[in-house]
């Protein structure tokens, strides 16, 4: 595809990756977009091949980060959005492993049950009107651990252990 309004630059001239504006880093990833090659691009705009590679993956990396519960179909079809080039299902759970994301199932909890939630409603109420001097009087820790035993309810503060 030549282009005669867009001439070559040498290599000396070409700007560092760490000196591009987001103009163009914009210029570059439109480019890759609309299905020009790396070499292509490095010619035309004056950048480095390495720089070219190093913007549109980058770019490929924030698409797939974006939404973390996108499922492999979905981000194809993001990519293919507006592209000249088609991307796989495939080849996109291959991109994803890549960069060191695995998939998963999400951890499954238990809902809350009626008696759950009349429990908590009803611990709000009571400490409702509660000042800031009751709640300084509250032990408060990052490291605590809620265990049932039987029918006894236990807290665990450190080595501490606190019968309810």
């Amino acid at each position: 595809m030549p282009d005669k309004c867009i001439k070559s630059v040498p290599a000396s001239a070409m700007a560092g990756y760490q000196d591009l504006s987001d103009f163009e880093r914009g210029v570059i990833i439109g480019a890759r977009e609309m299905g020009h090659g790396i070499s292509e691009v490095a010619m035309k705009f004056g950048f480095s091949r390495t720089t070219i590679s190093r913007v549109y993956r980058e770019y490929r990396a924030r698409i797939l980060k974006r939404d973390r519960r996108a499922t492999l179909p979905h981000i194809a079809a993001d990519f293919n959005d507006g592209a000249s080039t088609s991307v796989s299902v495939r080849t996109v759970q291959r991109a994803v492993i890549n960069m060191g994301s695995q998939s998963r199932r999400p951890t499954r909890v238990p809902l809350l049950t009626a008696r759950h939630k009349a429990l908590l409603l009803f611990w709000a109420r009571q400490h409702y009107h509660w000042t800031v001097d009751d709640w300084k009087h509250v032990a408060w820790s990052d490291e605590s651990r809620s265990n049932y035993i039987g029918r006894m309810h236990v807290y665990e503060y450190g080595d501490d252990i606190i019968n309810l």
